[in-house]
């Protein structure tokens, strides 16, 4: 992937260019780089479930880090069986916690089911998640009250973005936000975090 690079120099001499892994000289580069992504994006190949039921985001977004481990052979209805299992929890089309999906990827036999974090997770917890191969869940809420949860992907620490996936059927599924947006603006606040999730 090619990416924007940053100038640098070496022994004081601006002709060299630091490329995110070693100099060149920039005489070599005939085009601008001012259009392209910075350098340093990561994200993961998560497949965002659009939820079945109107108070499944919990259930969708717990299938997609779920199927991102590999368990492919349950759908949404399978994942509230199992969080019911654990929990006792509804699936009359019923809001649940982010340990309520925890448990369904117990009942999985996830190796860990992560640990709740009452608030956003930091954008370097979140940067430490991705760089471990672990989407993670989050819940946020909404200012006119109520909740929903989405899936974080990717961050980009040049841009100080994250990748978030959401489950409701009308949104758009994958999008990239500033991080400080997505913790707080007029819409909704990012509340709850369930990071270090792994199988």
């Amino acid at each position: 992937m090619k990416c924007q690079t940053q100038g640098d120099t070496v022994d004081n001499d601006s002709r060299w260019i630091w490329s995110g892994s070693f100099f060149i000289a920039d005489a070599f580069i005939s085009e601008s780089t001012d259009s392209l992504p910075g350098c340093g994006q990561s994200s993961l190949p998560i497949t965002m479930q659009k939820q079945v039921q109107d108070e499944w985001c919990w259930d969708a977004s717990g299938l997609t880090i779920a199927n991102y481990w590999g368990y492919n052979q349950y759908n949404q209805y399978d994942f509230c069986n199992l969080a019911n299992e654990y929990s006792g929890i509804s699936c009359n089309d019923r809001p649940a916690t982010l340990d309520d999906m925890a448990g369904a990827l117990w009942e999985m036999g996830f190796a860990s089911t992560g640990s709740d974090l009452n608030r956003s997770a930091t954008f370097a917890e979140t940067a430490n998640e991705i760089a471990d191969n672990r989407p993670f869940a989050v819940r946020i809420g909404w200012t006119s009250g109520g909740g929903h949860m989405n899936v974080i992907y990717g961050y980009d620490p040049s841009s100080n973005m994250i990748a978030v996936g959401d489950p409701w059927p009308s949104t758009q599924t994958y999008t990239w936000w500033d991080y400080s947006s997505y913790v707080s603006n007029n819409s909704f606040r990012w509340t709850h975090s369930r990071i270090g999730i792994h199988n």
